[in-house]
């Protein structure tokens, strides 16, 4: 049997190679030595991306 592998979808890369992506519900954050998997569900997610969109909508240009 074939381990699965996981193609993620970056959503955000940083020039200093920190990295979030997404695959198989699931936030990955990344950086040059270290990764970190977070499960997160559809009503999660969708929760995640209110409080994001609320703090962008806050922030000073």
């Amino acid at each position: 049997m074939k381990t699965p592998v996981l193609t993620p979808e970056t959503l955000y890369q940083h020039p200093d190679g920190y990295a979030i992506e997404y695959a198989q519900n699931a936030l990955i954050a990344t950086d040059a030595d270290n990764f970190v998997i977070v499960p997160i569900g559809k009503r999660n997610l969708l929760e995640l991306s209110r409080k994001l969109y609320d703090i962008a909508q806050r922030m000073k240009d």
